[in-house]
């Protein structure tokens, strides 16, 4: 089962960490960056193995709606690159058992 999670996991994750409540978290910590993460849903809030992510730039002027509108785009092409891959037999686990997803295109193999 995969989740997705509006912030860079393991930050601002966990629980009471959802929707609104993570932007403005992240623009409370004055963070620079921010982006959606699809994840392994496993026993615990927001701890499975990440599977994919997305930065967008989050500006000292924004608004935590700002910030989620930017990072809502980013979901949206995120999540359905992860299910195709997914699909496509195109992730493998490192040794360390961390899924890497293999790149349809050609130049770097693993992303």
């Amino acid at each position: 089962m995969l989740n997705i999670h509006p912030a860079l996991l393991p930050s601002f994750g966990g629980p009471g960490y959802y929707g609104i409540k993570v932007h403005k978290a992240v623009v409370n910590a004055g963070c620079r960056v921010t982006g959606p993460t699809v994840h392994f849903v496993d026993e615990e809030y927001d701890s499975g193995k990440i599977v994919g992510q997305r930065t967008v730039q989050v500006f000292p002027t924004d608004s935590p709606e700002e910030v989620a509108a930017r990072v809502l785009k980013e979901e949206h092409i995120l999540y359905p690159h992860v299910v195709a891959a997914l699909c496509d037999g195109r992730v493998a686990w490192n040794e360390e058992g961390i899924p890497m997803i293999r790149l349809v295109t050609e130049g770097h193999e693993w992303q």
